[in-house]
């Protein structure tokens, strides 16, 4: 760690974690003799005017916060060679270390929760949604009570100009996306934060994630392929009415979905002699924490139906003899066409943005577009997303319309974190031997 580290008047003790965008080390002010977090992002980004205004734009959010479940920022300084965000230091543990010793006792979860939900709800009143809820941006105190840090990727409803998605595309961490997001339907708001906060709660609960998978960008796609396991199956002797409600949390339907206070509160509800007992490993010795990659994922450019007023739980389009019938969540609609030659696809040709597909930590970004060419039939098809170990990141209906002999679905996808990526990314039309790939590689050289 250079000395660049920590700003003047500070002395370094020791580096808390660090990721793709930077480093949080513990610092001493030498006048006050005040322990504080230091947040530094690395030189690369430090030229990015992006990432730079994302940095100011965390500091100033988590300074118009005052809640005592939030962390508080004490000052910035951005220049040419460095930035640092001085906040306060919470000698405690991240919730990710300790959920990954197992669940925690059903009213110690609680009371973490209960500060979270705090922070998620003074921050709502606000206009600022955090986008990045999970585990690791949890940070529990000696005494049980947590804060809620990181609003690196936070947005404010209020600014149009930095809260607006790019391209029906949405940023955070895979395991806790918010299945609406993953899908390219509407912006961030305070349900999606309550979904991602109904995954932390499963965990620390069940010390458990609802879903999972080796690839970290096939888990954005299991968030609306899959159904949630019941958390008894995690737990057993976990009340039912804690089920129910982890369980609500993770409706696909953000309409459905409890808010965090609301979901807490029916938490508490619950007597503390209904709470199984549980089994706990012992603390590893401490080490660098480190993030795990964001991801961004794009949603399709090709022609669809107008989305309906709630989530579709089941969207399904059937052709016969000129009639159309869109069965959903809305209701049925019918459309009646003249009979036209259904739609074949002949082949399909993958390219990607930058080519060839290489990009470099910190962060980068691939758009790979697939060009199906048909037979200009009307109708839809199917096309899978896989990456390279065979799971899929996404899968949807592509539309053609008669006529058209050129359909197109797009995939970006944008990288963050210390993880290199290299592999295969494969666009298949389901149900046929049309497929094409594309490597991309997202290499992290040693700094």
């Amino acid at each position: 760690m250079d000395e660049g580290a920590v700003p003047a008047g500070y002395e370094l003790v020791r580096v808390l974690g660090a990721g793709g965008f930077g480093e949080v080390v513990l610092a001493r002010h030498t006048a006050l003799h005040r322990m504080v977090a230091v947040k530094r992002i690395h030189a690369v980004a430090l030229a990015d005017a992006d990432s730079v205004a994302r940095f100011r734009r965390e500091a100033k959010l988590l300074a118009s916060l005052d809640c005592p479940s939030v962390v508080r920022v004490y000052d910035l300084t951005v220049g040419t060679r460095q930035a640092h965000l001085v906040m306060e230091y919470v000698p405690g543990e991240a919730l990710s270390d300790i959920v990954a010793r197992g669940p925690l006792p059903g009213p110690e979860a609680v009371r973490v929760l209960r500060d979270v939900a705090d922070a998620l709800t003074t921050a709502a009143g606000h206009g600022i949604v955090h986008r990045d809820v999970k585990p690791h941006n949890v940070f529990v105190l000696p005494d049980g009570h947590a804060k809620l840090g990181d609003f690196g990727l936070a947005r404010a409803v209020s600014d149009p100009s930095v809260f607006r998605t790019d391209a029906a595309s949405a940023i955070g961490t895979p395991a806790y996306f918010p299945p609406e997001l993953g899908l390219g339907q509407g912006e961030p708001d305070a349900r999606s934060d309550a979904y991602s906060f109904a995954i932390v709660a499963y965990e620390a609960l069940t010390g458990r994630r609802p879903y999972d998978a080796p690839d970290a960008l096939a888990l954005i796609s299991a968030h609306w392929r899959l159904e949630p396991p019941d958390p008894r199956s995690l737990l057993p002797g976990l009340p039912a009415k804690a089920a129910n409600v982890l369980l609500a949390g993770l409706a696909k339907d953000p309409a459905d979905r409890p808010l965090p206070d609301e979901l807490v509160a029916r938490l508490e509800a619950i007597p503390t002699s209904a709470w199984p007992a549980v089994e706990r490993r012992p603390a590893p010795p401490r080490a660098t924490q480190r993030s795990a990659p964001t991801v961004r994922v794009e949603a399709p450019t090709a022609p669809a139906p107008p989305p309906p007023r709630r989530w579709p739980r089941r969207r399904v389009l059937v052709g016969a003899a000129g009639l159309a019938v869109l069965l959903g969540v809305g209701g049925v609609a019918w459309a009646t066409h003249r009979p036209a030659p259904a739609v074949t696809v002949d082949s399909v040709r993958l390219t990607s943005d930058p080519d060839p597909a290489s990009v470099v930590c910190p962060d980068g970004t691939v758009r790979l577009d697939a060009a199906f060419a048909t037979n200009g039939g009307a109708g839809a098809f199917t096309v899978r997303w896989t990456g390279p170990d065979g799971t899929t990141l996404s899968e949807r209906r592509v539309a053609g319309r008669s006529g058209q002999h050129t359909v197109r679905s797009t995939l970006r996808l944008d990288l963050s974190g210390p993880r290199p990526i290299t592999g295969d990314v494969t666009v298949a039309v389901v149900g046929s031997d049309v497929r094409a790939s594309r490597a991309v590689r997202y290499r992290c050289p040693s700094r």
